[in-house]
């Protein structure tokens, strides 16, 4: 058995990678669509900087523009774009390897991982999975339409997705470090927008492709779950729908669209920290959302003095569900004791969901970062659910044990942290 024959038996295909060349890469990467949904001037000041280069952003639909009259044209320009792109020279292909990536950011100095492409048939986003490559979140099928109709006519697959290893050993990705030296260099440049700086090296080499092959197969032998869905399940739910239906019209076994550029990173890697994604409802009102709230779960309201206040008691040692509450300059807790669920984050999303049928005026959006959070609460009729981090330590045995959890329940760092759409693999016959 070849070694792609070996990595195909554990979910990985051994990608060709685009890289850009000879362009500006600070303005080529710009950060996930789905970041920034409810602050467009983040986008407007993205396409400032970008101009007229050459960019990614031009080859997506940030989630904030969904709404817009013209989104039929946007994602017509999206695909045009891609076309140009290729044709014009754009793009370098690398030799069939794998890129590993050092990213620092703002809040830590190095978060690495491992560029690689992974065979849709070991996924499956139901929430009950039990295949090699699973959801972490539950996938919200009316969140697809999009996707899919970006992916389904896109000759390029630009990723964002990233997904997790419980490699507590460190024997894949920070291994591959090590030797960091004896590989090319193949991307070192500053992000725009507060992102950071991110550096790729190109492995290729046939003896170190055995190193990683035996390291992956050794992982895979000791987890029944080799990856973990960590940001991006939607993208690859839609990647997996198409791949469905391209099966069903009678594409080849070896179609590109099988396979899915994403980042891998171990979830050891002190790079990653989990970060909690909190909820802000608009146009809301507060007093029949909290009477509501304490019919429903027996909740008790508490309001608080400060917003350090409010996070030690959210974070504080409790078997009682706690969630902070923000709305204008005012702070508080929800807190619901004897809980029969035992995910803080379902007790909450579950209430909210029943609500927003009853109440269709009202919006919800899910919030990276608390300083977006306390600015969006600045306004009258707007009401943020401060919530915590889960522990990472625990993340692999809950996915395992209970299946996808509730949506949005957690975030690897903050939106400026956030994976940038950078390489790109062809995915048209």
């Amino acid at each position: 058995m070849n070694i792609n024959e070996r990595f195909a038996k554990i979910g990985i295909h051994v990608p060709e990678i685009l890289i850009p060349q000879n362009i500006d890469m600070h303005k080529w990467t710009v950060v996930a669509c789905d970041q920034y949904s409810s602050q467009k001037e983040y986008w407007t000041q993205t396409a400032n900087i970008v101009g007229d280069s050459p960019s990614t952003l031009k080859l997506i639909l940030p989630e904030c523009y969904l709404e817009e009259k013209d989104k039929k044209q946007r994602v017509k320009d999206i695909n045009i774009t891609m076309n140009n792109y290729m044709e014009n020279g754009i793009f370098k292909q690398l030799a069939p390897g794998f890129i590993i990536v050092d990213r620092s950011t703002t809040k830590v100095p190095s978060r690495k991982g491992i560029i690689i492409a992974i065979d849709l048939e070991h996924y499956s986003f139901d929430k009950n999975s039990k295949s090699l490559i699973r959801p972490t979140e539950g996938t919200l099928i009316e969140r697809l339409p999009p996707r899919i109709e970006i992916r389904e006519n896109a000759p390029l697959d630009l990723p964002h997705i990233l997904l997790l290893i419980n490699d507590e050993t460190k024997s894949i990705i920070e291994h591959a470090f090590k030797s960091v030296d004896t590989f090319e260099t193949v991307y070192d440049f500053e992000l725009m927008q507060s992102g950071g700086r991110i550096k790729g090296h190109h492995i290729s080499d046939p003896v170190y492709m055995e190193k990683l092959c035996l390291a992956f197969e050794k992982l895979a032998k000791k987890n029944e779950m080799l990856f973990a869905v960590g940001d991006g399940n939607h993208s690859l739910a839609s990647a997996k729908e198409i791949w469905e239906k391209l099966k069903r019209t009678g594409a080849k076994n070896n179609h590109p669209s099988r396979y899915v550029l994403v980042e891998v990173s171990n979830i050891f890697n002190e790079g990653i920290i989990f970060e909690p994604i909190h909820r802000v409802l608009f146009n809301i009102d507060t007093d029949h959302f909290f009477t509501q709230l304490k019919s429903k779960t027996n909740a008790q309201i508490i309001y608080l003095n400060s917003e350090e206040e409010m996070k030690e008691t959210v974070y504080e040692n409790s078997t009682d569900h706690k969630i902070g509450f923000i709305k204008k300059f005012q702070w508080g807790v929800i807190s619901i004791k004897k809980p029969e669920i035992k995910l803080t984050y379902k007790v909450i999303q579950d209430f909210i969901d029943e609500y927003l049928k009853e109440k269709t005026s009202t919006y919800i959006d899910y919030i990276h970062g608390d300083r977006s959070v306390y600015e969006l609460c600045e306004k009258s009729g707007n009401l943020g659910l401060y919530l915590s981090a889960i522990k990472k330590t625990e993340f692999f045995n809950m996915i395992i044990e209970d299946g996808a959890l509730p949506r949005k329940t957690f975030s690897i760092g903050e939106a400026d942290e956030k994976r940038f759409y950078l390489e790109a693999r062809k995915i048209m016959l």
